[in-house]
């Protein structure tokens, strides 16, 4: 970036054109791309009660258990290959690594939208809770974060999150009113 602590010590000079040919000398320009994608539930994605690990309050840990997809590698390969291509057709050089997507594709945990784990549903054999977070097999647990949605595309979720939590605890409020809990 041009005088920002740069190897030529800010040799770019003047401004307008002559700026921008300077930039254009002593930096080049780059193009970077982030591909992102869905991932959708698989049977390796799952987390159950640790039957060993207790916490402090000798209460069960969760275990989690994780694995990328065919689905996903596949996303990741299309999206290098598009990079690649657009990249060319602009008449640009490709200069990252060719990794396979395998490798390619971010840890798991790293771009911290993971959502999932107690889905939302109609039926208590496909899902973990109803269409308002309460949970089929306890009256009174309503889940209201993330962990109902069963899938997510690349968007930041917190908007929908806060909504779906506003919805839920309206309907646990017409509850108690009830007295149903």
């Amino acid at each position: 970036m041009p005088g920002a602590g740069s190897p030529l010590g800010g040799a770019e000079d003047g401004y307008g054109l002559s700026l921008k040919e300077d930039a254009r000398r002593y930096y080049g320009a780059q193009l970077s791309f982030t591909v992102r994608g869905e991932m959708i539930p698989n049977k390796d994605s799952f987390c159950e009660l640790d039957p060993d690990v207790k916490d402090k309050y000798g209460m069960p840990v969760l275990r989690f258990h994780w694995k990328w997809s065919d689905h996903e590698i596949r996303q990741i390969a299309h999206g290098i290959k598009s990079a690649k291509e657009i990249v060319q057709r602009l008449g640009g050089k490709v200069t990252t690594p060719d990794l396979p997507p395998e490798r390619a594709i971010s840890d798991g945990g790293f771009i911290i939208h993971e959502l999932g784990t107690t889905r939302m549903g109609d039926k208590a054999d496909n899902s973990v809770t109803d269409s308002f977070g309460k949970s089929w097999d306890i009256d009174n647990l309503v889940i209201a974060d993330g962990s109902v949605f069963t899938s997510n595309a690349h968007k930041n979720p917190t908007l929908t999150i806060m909504a779906l939590t506003w919805r839920s605890m309206d309907h646990l409020a017409a509850r108690l009113r009830k007295g149903e809990v």
